[in-house]
């Protein structure tokens, strides 16, 4: 049972691991032991979560090379498994956003993981098929791949900096890393990496650990709302017929606002984050999960 970063890394060490996170390397672990990860994530988990009813249909996110209206693969608010099972015969991807919510399993993990790196952390689920096409593309957070069934080809290129323009053409070199995940197999790529990936014959199933690190933004963001109930920071900028009253105004904005950055610190801003993140807690989704057919037909 995987339940930690060292379970999910293994043979690599958990030291080593922060070490790829903190530089921004890949790195690749070829198992022995292809089942490891369907005790996180198996199709009965997957078909359970669709058929329930309690997933709901708006984190659904599916991929296709034409446009395809909402209605043809779902019903009253539920995706229709038959229809979207077709849809994909077709080349059509589909992938479950904040799935850790919703699996216990997914959620311990995810959450061992951000007390340990204190960043944010969260899955998803890719299912694709043979004939998917997704074009060459590049993330802005770093991903734990866990492939789970099917095999997938990843081809590599990059790194580049992750505040670039998204809009900028692929690069064309050859890929820095070109492998393919077969089931079991890890790969963590770090955030700038242009990947483009190629299905096997099968229908794909792999899961991302998404991690997103706090920055300097997000400090900026927490400092905006501790003033969010303060009388200076709520008074209206353009009541003030005296000019004098005006600058008076902002004098004490400025003052307030200076105190406010002097009196923060990084320790209380991470202590804050984390305490948030402990008060997170999965959905548990009741009733059997035996379903054979479905997703991965």
């Amino acid at each position: 049972m995987i339940s930690t970063l060292q379970d999910l890394i293994a043979p690599l060490t958990a030291a080593e691991f922060l070490v790829h996170l903190r530089e921004r390397t890949v790195a690749f672990v070829r198992t022995s032991a292809p089942h490891r990860f369907k005790t996180l994530l198996d199709w009965d988990d997957l078909n359970h979560l669709v058929d329930s009813g309690f997933y709901p249909i708006e984190e659904l996110h599916v991929r296709e090379s034409m446009s395809v209206p909402a209605s043809y693969y779902s019903n009253q608010g539920r995706l229709n498994r038959s229809a979207f099972s077709s849809l994909m015969d077709r080349g059509a991807g589909l992938t479950f956003n904040q799935l850790d919510k919703y699996l216990p399993r997914l959620f311990g993990l995810c959450r061992e993981i951000a007390e340990r790196t204190g960043e944010q952390v969260s899955a998803e689920a890719i299912v694709t098929s043979g004939k998917d096409s997704a074009p060459q593309r590049v993330d802005t957070e770093d991903i734990c791949v866990l492939q789970i069934a099917g095999s997938k080809q990843w081809e590599l290129r990059g790194p580049r900096n992750v505040r670039d323009d998204t809009s900028m053409p692929a690069p064309q070199s050859a890929p820095s890393f070109d492998e393919v995940l077969r089931e079991g197999d890890f790969l963590f790529v770090p955030a700038g990496f242009w990947h483009h990936c190629t299905n096997g014959p099968e229908r794909s199933l792999d899961v991302h650990i998404v991690l997103e690190p706090p920055c300097g933004r997000d400090v900026v963001t927490w400092l905006a709302s501790q003033l969010a109930a303060d009388e200076t920071f709520n008074g209206p900028l353009t009541r003030y017929a005296d000019p004098n009253a005006l600058a008076s105004h902002e004098a004490a904005l400025k003052a307030r606002l200076i105190e406010q950055v002097q009196s923060w610190s990084l320790a209380g801003f991470l202590a804050e984050r984390a305490g948030e993140r402990s008060k997170e807690v999965a959905i548990r989704i009741q009733g059997s999960q035996n379903a054979a057919q479905g997703l991965e037909a």
